[in-house]
């Protein structure tokens, strides 16, 4: 999350291709106001993850696809100083709500995720609109790189899946095993009740159409 000394990162929505256009059709018309609206969307994998309007058709996310959206939104006004980011953390109960139970199945504490979200003039801005833990994720930052729009979904996948491995090596879990358990992690997020009470205290929900 930003600082109170971050540069604020909001900006009207002068675009005119699809995305600006399917927003300000839902009487939106800062940045700000769509990203807190896109926060409040509950934590979910799209059916569609080639589609950058799905999170609005099917009215969820994941921190990738939400992120993803927003990136291209800001880049269709000409704010291509918004970037899309992936950092590798080490995720736990601690900075991500909704895990423990699972990580302490398996006996371990932590597990490599590979985490969306942008970043302006130099701090990260987070709107997957999880519940925050007793840290942020990014008190965990083990790395973390810029990368394109159209590049995401592979670029993401293969960084995530070295990380893994060489996590699971580590710990005495063949691959197979170690990517369950991610996988598992993320749908006890997407099912967790904590998803509710972030959603409760976003700013604004996204209208209807």
């Amino acid at each position: 999350m930003p600082t109170d000394r971050s540069a604020k990162l909001d900006f009207l929505l002068i675009g005119s291709g699809p995305l600006s256009s399917a927003v300000r059709a839902l009487g939106l018309k800062s940045f700000g106001d769509i990203a807190e609206a896109i926060r409040a969307l509950p934590y979910g994998r799209v059916a569609y993850d080639d589609d950058q309007l799905a999170i609005l058709r099917e009215r969820r996310g994941t921190c990738s696809s939400k992120h993803q959206f927003l990136a291209a939104l800001a880049h269709e006004c000409g704010r291509t100083d918004v970037s899309l980011t992936i950092g590798l953390y080490e995720m736990s109960e601690r900075n991500t709500p909704g895990v423990g139970d699972v990580l302490a199945a398996a006996c371990v504490d932590a597990i490599p995720e590979a985490h969306c979200y942008l970043t302006y003039q130099g701090q990260r801005y987070d709107f997957t609109g999880l519940a925050s833990g007793q840290s942020s994720p990014f008190d965990s930052l083990i790395d973390e790189r810029p990368v394109a729009l159209h590049e995401l979904s592979s670029v993401k996948l293969a960084y995530h899946r070295e990380a893994i491995a060489r996590w699971a090596a580590k710990v005495g879990l063949d691959f197979e095993r170690a990517w369950q358990l991610r996988e598992e992690c993320i749908a006890s997020l997407a099912n967790n009740t904590v998803n509710t009470d972030a959603r409760k205290n976003s700013a604004r929900e996204l209208p209807q159409r």
